[in-house]
């Protein structure tokens, strides 16, 4: 059975190269036959042989010197160097320059099949070996993920995906030590971020932590990624790195996130996450025993408007006059729907003093504002101040009561609870 390899075999005396052809065409599928150095090295540009098989002495240009030009075009291809050549000097050259088996003359066939084999078997092997890493390279190329190899100075490989989001420009910086990806993340608050440190990795590789969430830009569209890391066993300074873009689950987690704590029309915390900052805020009253109050108001006449001009146009009112009041507050209160045109602020370290001053800006403020079709609208407003040892119910009714008290009395006003006689 013949061998599926190519060889090209060089010998300029006729019956040695006669006798060694048969002896070849009978195992290898294709033999090319070159009579001198220079014939060969001309067939070796267009054949691309697995083997070389050549005589050492021959005319216009000898074996040694074919040698020398062939490994400066291929270091991979085997070389069998038939010779009656035995001294040092030679052998020292044909080592330098990558032969891989010598044959001395005449030749013994028995040893020249084992060298035959043996290169065959070797180029087997590094064709397989190719093909094994054309397929792995096929597989990481196909990903979606950016897939790069790092140390700690510079950029040494990394798949397709990689290349595109970065583009040809940062890849050399990248490639070149200029900069490192760590370069190119955002300074945002919920992402990692970290520059000019060139070992950011470590957390990983020493697995402190599981991953990083990181956020990079590309043409001025933002992505984020979930990175992670590893290090090669035999390379601990070289990383594999994954950047896995969740820049939709992203997004999905914050519309989700939003729908869960916020009312959908005015953009203002929802009831339910307004009791969490409540509860949380009851807790911290207790234990540093400092005070803070709730502000409850609510439109006057507000079905009126709805009735008169319709919903939409009373839904444009909350809206602009949730605005309004969120740019009056500060960063630490919480407003947020308690339920239809009513509304409720947590005042953080707010006395019952500050928060009827609050109310009583808020309540000017609104009074102020020109909606489109309805005009003006009034609010009341009903403030309550935390003591030791209420609950939140407790505070919500004398708050609400407040309120009552507000409209009952006129509306368009502010009633502390305490003041209700």
């Amino acid at each position: 059975m013949q061998t599926d390899v190519k060889v090209l075999y060089v010998e300029d005396e006729p019956s040695a190269r006669e006798m060694l052809t048969r002896l070849l065409k009978r195992r290898i599928r294709e033999v090319k036959i070159a009579k001198n150095g220079q014939e060969a090295l001309e067939l070796f540009t267009t054949f691309h042989p697995d083997i070389v098989i050549t005589d050492i002495k021959m005319p216009i240009l000898n074996g040694l010197e074919l040698i020398r030009h062939i490994r400066e075009m291929d270091k991979h291809v085997q070389i069998i160097i038939t010779t009656a050549y035995d001294d040092n000097d030679f052998f020292i050259r044909a080592i330098e320059y990558g032969v891989n088996h010598f044959i001395l003359k005449p030749i013994d066939h028995e040893k020249f099949l084992q060298s035959l084999q043996h290169s065959i078997y070797q180029r087997q092997l590094e064709r397989e070996l190719e093909k094994q890493k054309q397929y792995t390279r096929t597989i990481i190329d196909f990903q979606e993920n950016l897939i790069c190899i790092l140390n700690d100075e510079r950029l040494l490989d990394c798949n397709l995906s990689f290349q595109r989001f970065f583009g040809r420009e940062q890849m050399e910086k990248l490639r070149s030590g200029q900069t490192h990806v760590c370069d190119y993340f955002v300074a945002e608050p919920g992402y990692f971020y970290i520059k000019g440190e060139r070992r950011w990795l470590r957390p990983l590789i020493d697995r402190t932590i599981p991953f990083l969430k990181v956020k990079m830009c590309k043409q001025a569209e933002e992505h984020v990624f979930l990175v992670k890391a590893t290090s090669f066993p035999d390379e601990p300074e070289s990383y594999l790195v994954v950047l896995t873009d969740i820049t939709a689950l992203e997004e999905e987690s914050k519309r989700n996130e939003f729908l869960a704590t916020k009312d959908p029309l005015t953009k203002t915390f929802n009831r339910l996450k307004f009791d969490e900052f409540f509860t949380r805020e009851i807790h911290r009253a207790k234990r540093y025993k400092h005070t803070f109050s709730i502000i409850l108001f609510d439109i006057d006449h507000f079905k009126k408007v709805n009735d008169t001009y319709g919903h939409d146009v009373g839904d444009a009112v909350l809206v602009r006059m949730c605005e309004t009041i969120s740019n009056r507050l500060r960063d630490c209160d919480i407003l947020a729907r308690w339920g239809g045109e009513e509304f409720i602020i947590l005042a953080p370290a707010t006395s019952q003093a500050g928060a009827y001053r609050l109310a009583e800006a808020l309540r000017h403020l609104i009074a102020t504002v020109h909606f489109p079709k309805v005009g003006h609208i009034t609010c009341s407003f009903g403030v309550c101040e935390y003591e030791q040892g209420m609950t939140k119910e407790q505070m919500v009714k004398r708050a609400d009561e407040a309120l009552y008290e507000a409209k009952r009395t006129g509306r368009n006003r502010v009633v502390v609870s305490e003041c209700i006689c």
